[in-house]
């Protein structure tokens, strides 16, 4: 092994340096004894080699190259004489000091490995694996602890000793997270008189705005989380002689949600639902009032548990769930006709009942994101659920399309000749948007 190692060696080193030496016709007189040199140093590897050393390792020249700092390697430093430096007194012959002869031959294998190397790493930067940032982790070191009450020994790692250097800093949770997230978008269509299909212009603004506080308890025992939602959409239409602009989607809800820790990821927790609208509606030129501020109007207080949690990998979701066995639910109309509500008596409708909450928020990819709301809740009676959905496409950090798909069923009201108790929306938009 030692004599392949040998061969190898001085094939390397005769390459690199008689290759530059055919590609220019022109040497200068001190370089051609400085190569002259080298090539004596080559031709006399075996002396290096069996300089008698124990502690030098040859393997060291088959090691991964690792790149530590730039600098220059003339070749007439591989074949330096043999001297040696001592201190306060400069370089010395060798043969001035026979007993350190052991010491000359360690300095001149140190250089011309370290030349070589450096001549390697200089010409052929491909062969470099490393550099002193890319270096593997130094491996952990463990120790043995010797328990002889219980006659054991135990592998353990070894206990890290902070810097007593390091300032000390205090670190300050931030127990109240918030996010706000807006998203103003509009359509518009314009159908001149004579166009020969026909169609009405239209012009549609759409708004949604929300808002979100949590508490961030340290303990984790506590959940406290506040959602404020306002959605709106104003639509302009010439078909309508009687208003300009009509409401065809208003929404205002408050949902908030207290709990206690249980057990694993689940709450003790109490949950309220606020619903109502802020602008008054009207039917397609009358002046009839189809909707109004706290006309419908709806309030939910349920008991019962709550689920919490989200991901990061391998998909950015979160979600939670609330189940209340003991649900409250209370619709009123200040105004207007009770019974399109479902009011039957008088104008508010009191239910006891369970009700089912569950919020998600799924990252489909880094620009597409599904929102989703599904609410519902039975007096063991009727059903009334409501399933919202938003499919979000950001096209930058400001501008992006919505997708809007609302379900609604309820048995307490009226049915429709077509669809029966089933209510759908959908709406599609693009403009701008912003996320604090």
């Amino acid at each position: 092994m030692k004599h392949s190692l040998r061969l190898l060696f001085t094939v390397i080193c005769t390459l690199s340096l008689v290759s530059p030496l055919m590609a220019q016709d022109e040497v200068a007189v001190a370089d051609s004894v400085a190569v002259a040199d080298s090539l004596s140093f080559i031709s006399q590897i075996d002396e290096v080699l069996e300089d008698g050393l124990p502690d030098y390792d040859i393997s060291v020249l088959f090691m991964p190259l690792v790149f530590e700092k730039q600098e220059t390697f003339p070749l007439d430093k591989l074949a330096q004489a043999d001297t040696i430096i001592v201190l306060c007194g400069g370089s010395v012959d060798a043969a001035a000091l026979p007993e350190a002869t052991w010491l000359v031959k360690a300095n001149r294998q140190s250089n011309r490995l370290h030349g070589a190397r450096n001549y390697v790493m200089v010409n052929r930067p491909d062969l470099v694996k490393y550099n002193t940032n890319t270096l593997p982790k130094a491996p952990e070191g463990y120790i043995l602890q010797n328990d002889p009450s219980k006659t054991t020994v135990a592998v353990a790692g070894e206990p890290v000793i902070p810097n007593a250097d390091i300032e000390k800093k205090v670190v300050k949770v931030k127990r109240w997270k918030t996010s706000f997230t807006s998203a103003v978008q509009m359509s518009q269509a314009y159908v001149s008189d004579n166009w020969y299909q026909g169609g009405t212009s239209s012009l549609n603004l759409l708004s949604d705005q929300l808002f979100t506080i949590s508490y961030n308890d340290p303990s984790g025992k506590l959940l406290f989380e506040n959602l404020v939602q306002w959605k709106f959409n104003l639509t302009s239409s010439a078909e309508d002689t009687v208003h300009s602009v009509r409401v065809s989607e208003d929404l205002f809800q408050i949902n908030s949600k207290f709990g206690y820790k249980a057990f694993g990821k689940w709450y003790y927790s109490a949950a309220l639902l606020f619903k109502t609208q802020i602008l008054t509606n009207y039917a397609a030129n009358s002046n009839d009032i189809q909707a109004e501020f706290l006309s419908p109007g709806e309030l939910n207080i349920g008991l019962g548990l709550s689920y919490s949690h989200s991901y990061e990998k391998p998909v950015k979701l979160s979600h939670t769930l609330t189940i209340a066995p003991l649900s409250y639910n209370l619709r009123f109309a200040k105004s207007l006709d009770p019974l399109r509500f479902g009011i039957e008596n008088g104008r508010t409708r009191n239910e006891v009942g369970s009700s089912v909450d569950y919020t998600l928020t799924w990252d489909l990819r880094y620009n597409i994101r599904w929102m989703s709301h599904l609410y519902a809740f039975t007096n063991y009676e009727n059903v009334l659920l409501e399933w919202t959905n938003s499919l979000d496409f950001a096209f930058s950090n400001y501008f992006s399309a919505r997708v809007y798909v609302d379900l609604r069923y309820d048995n307490s009201v009226a049915p429709d000749p077509k669809l029966g108790h089933l209510q759908i929306k959908e709406l599609l938009s693009i403009g701008f948007s912003y996320k604090l």
